[in-house]
């Protein structure tokens, strides 16, 4: 990505759009950006930062945080860069998310959020917006993402200065960050946690097997000799014990099988004693139940007279029933008519009600106009009021604020004369005393360097208290920055005046307006104004809102009152024919009045009773006739007999299988248990035996990946000592340029802390010596020649692991003010070497001597007001 031009809008210290065009700066590539501290230069590089990610390139940067203090209202804040990628031009519009004053105001300190936006111009002339949509079609544009971008083009030379020095352990930090190779930590953690997991695995079916072993029973081991003998060793022999209980398995089930046949003959012997007993004792239930049948026949036969009245009532009850539905209905139709009485007197009631209500409220609502004007132009005469308060405290502070600012610069005033006078008087003595100072340097046969004379006949004095140059510089500075103080409190000043006559024109507007709104009050009639002083105009609403909805509900009522009169008429028709008609219904039914009816009336559960209770009777009767007859054919020729003597045989025969079935239990039992143990053993074998196989190879790579090795090296050390090793190569091409050939990085061989496993430590070899020694020995100058070119060895590494991406442009910040003249032509030198066709390369810096030595230069001036940009080629 190569930028061609950028525009910066309201943002840090720039007030006003300001454009920086880079194909300028093309033609060799290398170029200054220079300027005051705080003047914006590395605001340069957030801002493209910025354009292509949305993010700052500083640690102490927000994005949300760089609205220009200097922008005015109408001056948004946001970047546009338009820039040449695979020979394609994009053009990117960006801006962060800021509040500013609003372009009009109704009040004062009012502000308006602009809202983050991006928008990207394709060179196929599509367009996409929003910063995600953008940052997701940027990243596949650009390949590299944000934190790539930032150490591949921005080298910040305090970062590097640090990671010259830092301790193995911060350099792991660093470059775990920058070459992802926490992957490799955490593959050493997994397999020594798979290590760990195998290894409780393995001790845990070590201890299942001993469970197993343990739950045999006593009685197993004090009948077999060559297991106890087993189970007695210190350490056991599983495939002995599991051969032994295959042995054990063999004699239990042909004990078990013997027990087995003894209870199958005694349980033939009982069901059959069972069978007799069960033939004996269903002749003996059925002669006694024949006894118990015939008593029920006869306690039922003396109940038949009051079924026979239970049937004549339940005769009449259905007859009734008929005739019910229509006195139920003639009923109703007398209780509707009642209904429809009650409502109409309560109907009439609420009416009267509602009028009386609806009168109280009249006044009220007939001058409705008159009063809804009084409360808006009281509400207006209170905010403009308060707003009048607001002006006048606002106007007042700003006064205060004015006279402080005035005050301040009368100050300020006379002590840049003071500085001033001071500054010329001491400059005029240094004048005077120039002839003085040449003096110093007059030898006798040697010629003047003024007038080159060989004869100096009265060699001119110095006088005392001379301020030497030095000095002369100080009081220039101070004098200097005195004045600069005091065109800033100048500037504050006539900003404070204008705001200060801007709040008294607007105290004259709003003392206009609150007399144009009490006299239009002075007018309002009495009574109107009482009711706006009496009640809120929110309560006056409702009162409004009621009496047109009591006026509703009194049409309503009226309406409802008139069909409700004609109903009742056709109701008391309606209960004069349903009364007829019951009359001549139950006098055919054989009911001659209304009383005989209501006597023979009884309810579905009661008939359903009668019924019931008469159908029970006969199907009872029925029933006992039928199970006498089938007794009686059962039993004929049959007696009672004694059970006594063949239940006493069966609790024999039941005792004797009871010790069939325990001796049968008991070698199922030692069978089963044989069997559980000796397959639970064998297959816990089987698996110990895998696992054992499985750890011995984890616990091997787990020693490999976690130091435990000839090299004391973890899996990811190895792996950063790799890529240090690359950076290191790249970087002495440049050390060696920039020292003469003097210098040389290297990786310490030998860890200087036996008790850690980090080998990123840094040395330095010096030809001059011979010898190597410690990074932390270079002198400021030589520390910085080292950090440059470790910075840009990192840069050439991390392209080279970015997919072979080449970065176009490339940033330096800072970092030469500790140079000589010479070191300085070096590290120039070194990176005119950088410089190829197609390429940027800028330096950020404020040394003077390097604006000396690059033609190319962005300069940035700064200001009281913000500062500004100019290309020099």
């Amino acid at each position: 990505m190569k930028p061609e031009i950028l525009i910066i809008s309201g943002w840090g210290p720039y007030r006003d759009k300001v454009e920086v065009d880079f194909t300028r700066l093309e033609e060799r590539g290398l170029f200054l950006i220079t300027g005051a501290t705080g003047a914006g230069k590395t605001t340069l590089f957030d801002a493209i930062t910025y354009a292509l990610y949305g993010y700052m390139s500083g640690e102490m940067r927000e994005k949300n945080s760089v609205r220009s203090d200097f922008a005015g209202a109408d001056t948004a804040t946001f970047v546009e860069l338009l820039m040449r990628h695979g020979g394609k031009e994009y053009r990117i519009v960006r801006n962060p998310e800021y509040l500013r004053p609003k372009r009009r105001q109704s009040g004062s300190g009012e502000f308006t959020k602009e809202k983050e936006n991006a928008v990207l111009y394709m060179p196929d002339g599509s367009v996409i917006q929003g910063s995600s949509e953008v940052n997701r079609k940027l990243q596949e544009i650009l390949v590299l993402d944000y934190r790539q971008y930032k150490q591949i083009s921005m080298i910040a030379q305090g970062e590097f200065a640090k990671l010259l020095v830092a301790s193995p352990a911060e350099k792991t930090k660093i470059f775990r960050e920058i070459f992802a190779t926490a992957v490799y930590d955490r593959f050493a953690g997994i397999l020594r946690g798979r290590s760990n997991e195998l290894y409780k695995q393995v001790m845990e079916y070590r201890h299942r097997m001993e469970e197993d072993v343990h739950m045999l029973s006593s009685s197993e081991t004090e009948d077999n000799e060559e297991l106890s003998a087993l189970l007695s060793a210190e350490s056991y022999r599983y495939d002995k014990i599991i051969d032994c209980l295959g042995e054990a398995f063999s004699r239990h089930a042909e004990a078990f099988s013997q027990a087995k046949k003894a209870y199958i003959a005694v349980e033939k012997e009982i069901t059959a004693l069972m069978e007799e007993i069960s033939l004996g004792e269903q002749i003996n239930d059925m002669l006694i139940k024949l006894e118990k049948e015939q008593e029920t026949i006869r306690i039922l036969k003396e109940s038949q007279r009051e079924i026979d009245r239970k049937a004549q009532e339940l005769k009449k009850a259905r007859a009734a029933a008929g005739l019910n539905g229509e006195y139920i209905g003639s009923e109703n139709e007398k209780k509707l008519l009642t209904s429809l009485l009650q409502k109409q007197q309560e109907e009439k009631k609420e009416l009267e009600n509602l009028t009386g209500k609806r009168e109280k409220l009249s006044p009220l609502y007939d001058k409705k106009d008159k009063i809804t004007t009084a409360y808006e132009d009281r509400n207006a005469y209170e905010e403009k009021k308060m707003l009048l308060r607001e002006v006048v405290e606002q106007k007042e502070k700003k006064q205060a604020e004015l006279y402080n600012l005035q005050k301040e610069y009368m100050e300020k005033e006379a002590a840049a004369e003071e500085q001033k006078e001071a500054y010329e008087a001491a400059d005029k003595i240094y004048k005077r005393a120039a002839v003085g100072i040449a003096a110093r340097l007059l030898k006798e046969g040697e010629p003047c360097p003024v007038c080159g004379s060989l004869d100096h006949p009265r060699i001119a004095e110095i006088t005392e208290n001379i301020p030497d140059e030095e000095k002369l510089k100080a009081l220039r500075d101070n004098y200097q920055r005195a004045n600069q103080s005091l065109m800033g409190i100048h500037g504050k000043a006539s900003s404070c005046k204008g705001e200060v006559q801007g709040r008294l024109e607007q105290e004259e507007n709003v003392k206009r307006q609150i007399k144009e709104i009490s006299a239009a009050l002075d007018g309002t009639e009495k009574d109107v104004l009482e009711v706006v002083d009496k009640m809120p105009y929110s309560e006056y609403e409702k009162t409004v809102v009621l009496y047109q909805r009591l006026q509703v509900q009194m049409e309503e009522r009226a309406a409802a009152l008139g069909k409700m009169e004609h109903e009742i008429i056709l109701q008391r028709k309606r209960v004069k024919e349903a009364e007829d008609s019951f009359e001549e219904k139950h006098k055919a039914a054989g009911f001659p009045d209304l009383q005989s009816f209501k006597q023979s009336v009884r309810s579905s559960v009661q008939i359903e009773l009668l019924e019931n209770e008469i159908n029970d009777y006969h199907r009872r009767l029925e029933a006992s006739e039928r199970l006498i007859s089938h007794l009686k054919e059962e039993t004929r020729g049959k007696k009672s007999g004694d059970m006594g003597i063949l239940k006493e045989a069966l609790k024999e025969k039941r005792e004797e299988r009871q010790s069939a079935i325990s001796l049968q239990n008991k070698w199922n039992y030692r069978l089963q248990e044989v069997k559980k143990i000796k397959k639970s053993l064998q297959e816990k074998q089987e698996r110990l035996q895998r696992l054992n196989r499985e750890y011995g190879m984890v616990k091997d790579l787990d020693n490999m990946a976690s130091g435990n090795n000839p090299k004391r090296l973890v899996f990811e050390q190895y792996v950063l000592a790799g890529y240090f090793e690359e950076i290191l190569r790249a970087a002495n091409i440049r050390l060696s340029r920039m020292t003469g050939g003097r210098f040389e990085l290297s990786r310490a061989e030998e860890v200087s802390d036996g008790r850690t496993k980090d080998n990123l430590e840094m040395q330095v070899f010096d030809y001059y010596t011979g010898k190597s020694r410690s990074v932390k020995t270079l002198s400021g100058g030589e520390a910085f020649k080292a950090s440059l070119s470790l910075a840009l060895g990192m840069s050439d590494v991390v392209q080279s692991y970015s997919g072979g991406i080449r970065v176009e442009t490339l940033f330096i910040d800072e970092g030469f003010g500790s140079l000589d003249a010479q070191s300085l032509e070096q590290a120039c030198q070194t990176l005119m070497s950088l410089v190829e066709k197609d390429r940027l390369i800028g330096i950020i810096s404020h040394v003077p001597e390097l604006a000396e030595k690059i033609e190319k230069q962005i300069v940035v001036t700064k200001t009281n007001v913000g500062s500004s940009i100019k290309v020099v080629v």
